[in-house]
């Protein structure tokens, strides 16, 4: 009793595995009610029972121990096969409790010959199952053991002793048995404890080494990002060999670039100083007015191509403030930037006030603003904000944490404001300077307003080339980040056949395609709105793989974005800091590949059929996923057919007329190989090959027939079927048959199966493409011969 309430103590705390300890404490009560209404029925000395109700609860109480057995066991060893098999059973005891509810005692006791004992033998096959599929550490296996046999010897008493005869037994073996599941438990208890102290040095000694290597990163990065600066403001202010224009706008650019990379990896620094709080200060007087201003010009080519306004709203009697300059402007540069990375349109004010002898710089935002439960996390490093499925966050999330612990040093601190949809208020507190405390600060008169920063359309992005150049191709990029878009324009500007128009979202990108066509799209992946994996997804309706390609601009290059890049429809992608020569080179490929798919568009019907559907992808890796976790050879060889079967599907020879039997062959059998592994049993193949592997034929003309003869024949059968496949070869032709003993087809079906009426079936598509070919070839398709319920052959002849 004190076990069954100390987990139901546990359940309701919600203690993790909460189910487990549930049917834990459900199974004790059962086994408790088990003891006292069997021998000297206890229980019924105290609570007076009839008969017959004494017979339903001591049946009952048994068949709950049975019930919650295989269950408890499932909780502790999780294994997902067993999952039907307990429901089955489950469902089984359920409808026995039911009969037991409703009949009599004696047709109870007439009965629990065959139903009571079939519980109680099903309960020990599910546990037996379960123990020897789950993994179980081996110090932890000898306490169920002990536990499963105490409790088969407490059957073996109740069932061939107490209703053979009357002899009498205690149930020491199940006290046992509570003894070794409790000690399983503090065991597994233990052992994860252990567990979790040994990662959690590992997680601290991860997270110094992470440290470390931030640190060592950007300080080998600073060098070279130094010594670019350095160059690039030699050139600009080289006063002997004066640039061009166009040069020194390139130039400034990357200047901005450079300095931001600066600020990033200086964040980087911080990180490890401020932990150990070895970061300089250098308090002095500063004048928070020039310091805005400096860190708004920084930051004007972030707002170009937004529809956003920079306001600075503070007056020029602003009394001047004790602070570190550099850190302030590390300060004030990370507040702007994210108020411009998730402000889409509408204004970003930078404004001053003085409450309390602190003076109060807020940045406010009209953006995306910050749920109210995240207020707080935003402040922790490397923590984001939840941002929405349409906008992609990026970066380190160590900014805002920088920025707070920078504050604090300087005696003041950081807050924020925000509401979802409308906008959020960054505030930062720093001293007076002392001299300056009693000062009294008139009403403000100036409000300067950035003009030049005013929202920009993209037609200020787009160069300068008339629109109807002969033999010019039209390259769309799209980025939000306009020194993005310059920079690339730069790159290919020096292309001269391209013309190159530049915007700064997806809504303008659409609007673009609506008025004129575009031969390339380069996008950036993390856009607001409409990210870049969606905007592929859009272009796509419209536009094919191979009429439109879309080059993915990404800073993230791991695996899963990739994928998501080229699920969504992309061509290719190249990964930030964009490289030129890789730029030029994969813009180059992507065009003529677009030129080349165009002038040989006719391949494309050749080999229809090869295009393989995606939920036979997703099936076959599922196999390969669950095989994994049981057989590993045989995973093995299932990737290894799979990679055939992919790999000859997709081969350049496929667009060739003829190729040789064999290849196609090896894919038939990659295919039915895999097939068979999903399928098992219900899959049968049975080979006739009566001739020379020197025989040539269309590609894919047998694995499309032998595909539909198991999607659309034999696995339509519950019980599966045969595919049998037969090339025999005569005097003048050789003979392919591929037969199946499945579903059949009727003779409407079977005359409707090779034309094009609108009213066949789709699944027809790769008979009619094998036909039209062969047809082609030899002057002589497809002959499909089917009944109803006795399956298909389908077969050609290729002459000599």
């Amino acid at each position: 009793m004190l076990h069954s309430v100390y987990a139901a103590i546990l359940y309701f705390i919600r203690f993790k595995p909460r189910q487990g300890l549930l049917f834990f404490s459900l199974m004790l009560l059962c086994a408790i009610i088990s003891v006292l209404s069997s021998d000297d029925k206890l229980l019924f000395r105290w609570i007076p029972i009839d008969y017959d109700w004494r017979v339903r609860i001591t049946f009952l109480s048994y068949v709950g121990v049975g019930i919650f057995i295989p269950h408890i066991l499932n909780k502790l060893l999780p294994v997902k096969s067993s999952t039907q098999l307990l429901k089955y059973f489950s469902a089984f005891c359920i409808l026995y409790v039911l009969f037991m509810l409703v009949a009599s005692s004696r047709v109870i006791l007439l009965s629990s010959r065959v139903l009571f004992f079939a519980v109680f033998i099903c309960s020990i096959i599910i546990s037996i199952l379960i123990l020897r599929k789950a993994i179980i550490h081996k110090e932890e296996s000898i306490f169920l053991i002990l536990g499963c046999l105490s409790i088969g010897v407490n059957i073996i008493w109740t069932f061939f002793l107490n209703f053979t005869t009357n002899t009498m037994h205690y149930p020491f073996d199940l006290i046992i048995a509570l003894l070794c599941f409790a000690a399983f438990w503090f065991k597994r208890f233990s052992r994860i404890t252990s567990d979790a102290e040994h990662l959690a040095k590992k997680l601290q000694l991860e997270n110094q080494r992470k440290d470390e290597f931030l640190v060592n990163t950007s300080h080998e990065l600073r060098n070279p990002l130094h010594g670019i600066s350095n160059v690039i403001q030699s050139l600009l202010d080289d006063q002997t060999n004066p640039l061009h224009k166009e040069h020194r706008r390139r130039l400034s650019i990357l200047e901005n670039v450079a300095k931001r990379m600066s600020f990033m990896l200086n964040d980087l620094l911080d990180v490890t100083r401020l932990k150990e709080k070895t970061i300089p200060l250098q308090i002095e007087k500063i004048y928070i007015q020039t310091v805005v201003a400096g860190v708004i010009d920084m930051t004007k080519l972030m707002v170009e191509g937004k529809a956003v306004q920079l306001r600075v709203d503070i007056p020029d009697s602003f009394p001047p403030i004790e602070a570190d300059e550099t850190r302030l402007i590390q300060i004030l540069f990370n507040l702007i930037h994210n108020a411009v990375k998730f402000t889409d349109e509408g204004t970003i004010i930078v404004r001053a006030t003085i409450q309390l002898e602190m003076a109060c710089i807020d940045i406010e935002d009209t953006g995306i603003g910050i749920q109210e439960e995240e207020l707080e996390r935003v402040f922790k490093p490397y923590e984001q904000a939840t941002v929405n499925r349409e906008r992609v966050s990026g970066g380190f999330g160590l900014g805002l944490s920088i920025c707070k612990q920078l504050a604090q040093l300087q005696n003041g601190d950081l807050t924020v404001q925000s509401t979802p949809g409308k906008g959020s208020v960054f505030t930062f507190t720093l001293p007076i300077f002392k001299e300056a405390k009693n000062f009294k600060v008139s009403t403000p008169h100036i409000v300067k307003e950035n003009n030049e920063l005013a929202a920009t359309t993209s037609d200020m992005l787009e160069l300068n080339h008339p629109n109807n150049v002969q033999g010019k191709l039209k390259i769309l990029i799209v980025d939000d980040d306009p020194m993005n878009v310059n920079i690339l324009q730069s790159i290919l500007t020096g292309e001269e056949n391209y013309l190159i128009t530049g915007v700064t979202s997806a809504k303008q990108a659409i609007e673009k395609f609506q008025i004129e066509s575009y031969d390339l799209v380069i996008a950036d992946v993390m856009m607001p709105q409409i990210s870049g994996y969606e905007l592929t997804q859009l272009i796509r309706r419209d536009y094919s793989i191979s009429k439109l390609p879309i080059l993915l601009l990404t800073a993230r290059a791991r695996t899963e974005d990739i994928v998501a890049g080229f699920q969504s429809g992309a061509n290719d992608y190249v990964t930030k800091p964009v490289d030129s020569m890789e730029l030029k080179a994969r813009v180059q490929a992507l065009i003529k590949l677009k030129v080349s798919i165009e002038e040989h568009i006719r391949i494309e019907g050749a080999w229809l059929q090869s295009q393989i559907q995606p939920h036979f992808i997703f099936n076959t890796l599922n196999s390969i996923a669950a095989l994994g976790e049981m057989d590993t050879a045989k995973m093995q060889q299932l990737l290894n057919e799979f990679s055939n079967y992919l790999r000859l599907s997709f081969d350049f020879h496929n667009a060739e007329p003829v190729i040789p039997l064999e290849e196609e062959l090896s894919l038939v059998r990659s295919y039915l190989y895999i097939e068979k592994t999903r399928f098992g049993n219900r899959l049968a193949t049975e080979w006739n090959l009566d001739t020379n592997t020197n025989v040539l034929l269309p590609p894919l003309s047998i694995q499309p027939l032998v595909e539909n003869a198991v999607k659309h024949g034999v696995l339509q059968l519950a019980k599966g079927g045969i595919i049998f496949i037969q090339i025999i070869e005569h005097s003048d032709y050789i003979e392919i048959d591929i037969k199946d003993n499945g579903v059949g087809m009727t003779p409407v079906k079977v005359s409707k199966l090779l034309t094009r009426d609108k009213t066949s079936e789709r699944t027809s598509v790769g008979l009619r493409n094998v036909h039209s070919r062969l047809m082609k070839l030899y002057g002589k398709g497809l002959c499909v011969q089917s009944e109803l319920n006795h399956g298909t052959t389908v077969s050609f002849r290729i002459p000599k």
